[in-house]
């Protein structure tokens, strides 16, 4: 929707693609008014760590230019994005949230990224995180904190992480739609705390390459299959509208899967449950009601399986064995919670790890025999919490971030893909997402079960 001022600045992907491929507005005019509104809001939000402003200015133009000739320019012609600070932009710095990296400027771009590009789409900047991802609050030494858009009582908050920079950059409008990484719940979580629409794929739906840490090969950044990091993080679309997320995914699905849209999915015939949690940790009273209530409205049964409890530990407990050695050959100049997880490390036999990997796939094959078609939980035990904070009272137990993530990384563990969307408020304002979790390769299935709400 075009803006009262005039601005395109809150208008989903659609309307501006559709506006700029018929000509009704310049892709430069369109980008103009998002990179005025980045020079406005993000002195505050600290979202974005580097504004690609000549480069987007170049491809802005050009695009203009082939429009101009009559070509088809793709499905995103003309919108403003931004990307985490975790994924490869060719000629765009990437640091990973890193001193180690500050002045890393990639030649290549990530596979996803040339995808968003090759739809039309134009790279405004990226976006803050916490260093390599290894957090679910998003601040470094080298930037420092994002800040969450929203703040009712003007308390200041945490947008979550660590695609924090990402949620926090699409909520307040200076991108339209974004690409963020999922591994314990990057996309989800943020899309929780600032009310946003998120998916985490299937791992394997969008090409994992060229994301931080991972294996240069030549001027690219490969995935190293041999990590739980490699094995088990994805990227996905983050936006405002759940249509946007849909769109964004669909360009960004690799080709050899076919897609289905989810317009084509009968709800009537689905098996839907739903749990107040993963099973491990509490969740707040306010949160549990939201999921309830969403639940009640898809005429979900309850979940009764004992898979979804043991998500949550064998995810922690993989991470235990993880060696980062993909992280320590970047050098040694790391911020203190990259310095403490690897010193940590230590050795453990490789059959304990195997032994570890033969769990998870029993683990997955019972919860996919329980879970039905769609398994409706909550993102976390909190709404987004308050700027600095790092422990948090849920029903008079104390969590970390990573406790309050039971819910997303019981589910990041089994590679199936969630969709979330904001169903509510607490009663101070704060946005409430729930995670609609579908079997592989079932995009299309929650999403259309989120679009019901």
């Amino acid at each position: 929707m075009w803006g009262n001022d005039g601005s395109w600045v809150g208008s989903d992907a659609q309307t501006i693609a559709r506006a700029v491929t018929n000509r009704e507005v310049s892709a430069s005019q369109v980008l103009d008014d998002h990179l005025a509104h980045i020079k406005a809001r993000n002195p505050e939000l600290n979202a974005l760590v580097t504004v690609a402003e000549d480069q987007a200015i170049r491809a802005a133009d050009d695009l203009d230019t082939r429009i101009g000739r009559g070509e088809d320019v793709g499905p995103l012609a003309g919108v403003p994005f931004t990307v985490k600070d975790l994924i490869a932009t060719a000629g765009v710095r990437t640091t990973a949230g890193s001193r180690a990296l500050e002045h890393n400027v990639p030649s290549v771009d990530a596979p996803a990224v040339a995808a968003m590009r090759a739809a039309g789409a134009i790279l405004v900047g990226k976006t803050n995180t916490p260093e390599f991802g290894a957090s679910g609050l998003t601040h470094n030494d080298l930037f420092g904190y994002t800040v969450n858009p929203l703040r009712p009582g003007g308390v200041p908050r945490s947008p979550g992480g660590s695609s924090g920079g990402e949620a926090a950059a699409v909520a307040s409008g200076m991108s339209v739609v974004g690409l963020g990484t999922d591994f314990g719940g990057s996309v989800r979580w943020p899309a929780h705390c600032t009310g946003l629409r998120s998916v985490r794929p299937t791992i394997g739906r969008v090409d994992p390459d060229g994301q931080y840490p991972g294996v240069p090969s030549g001027d690219h950044l490969l995935t190293n299959p041999a990590t739980m990091h490699g094995t088990l993080q994805t990227i996905g679309p983050m936006a405002r509208t759940l249509d946007d997320a849909a769109l964004v995914l669909r360009v960004l699905s690799s080709r050899q899967y076919r897609w289905t849209d989810p317009g084509s999915v009968d709800l009537a015939r689905l098996d839907i449950t739903w749990a107040p949690g993963d099973g491990t940790v509490p969740v707040g009273v306010e949160i549990v009601a939201a999921v309830a209530g969403a639940a009640r409205r898809l005429g979900a049964r309850p979940y009764e399986g004992g898979a979804l409890a043991e998500g949550n530990d064998l995810f922690g407990t993989l991470r235990s064995v993880e060696t980062h050695t993909d992280i320590e050959e970047l050098g040694t100049d790391f911020g203190a919670n990259i310095a403490t997880m690897l010193s940590d490390v230590r050795d453990v036999d490789r059959q304990v790890v195997e032994r570890l990997w033969a769990q998870r796939s029993d683990l997955v094959h019972r919860l996919l025999g329980e879970m039905g078609d769609v398994l409706v939980l909550p993102v976390a035990s909190i709404p987004a919490p308050p700027l600095g904070e790092e422990l948090f009272d849920v029903g008079g137990q104390s969590l970390t971030w990573a406790q309050a993530l039971a819910s997303c990384r019981a589910i990041s563990v089994t590679g199936l893909p969630s969709v979330v969307v904001p169903v509510g408020n607490t009663k101070s304002g704060l946005p409430i997402g729930v995670q609609f979790v579908a079997r592989p390769w079932c995009e299309h299935v929650a999403l259309a079960v989120a679009a019901r709400l």
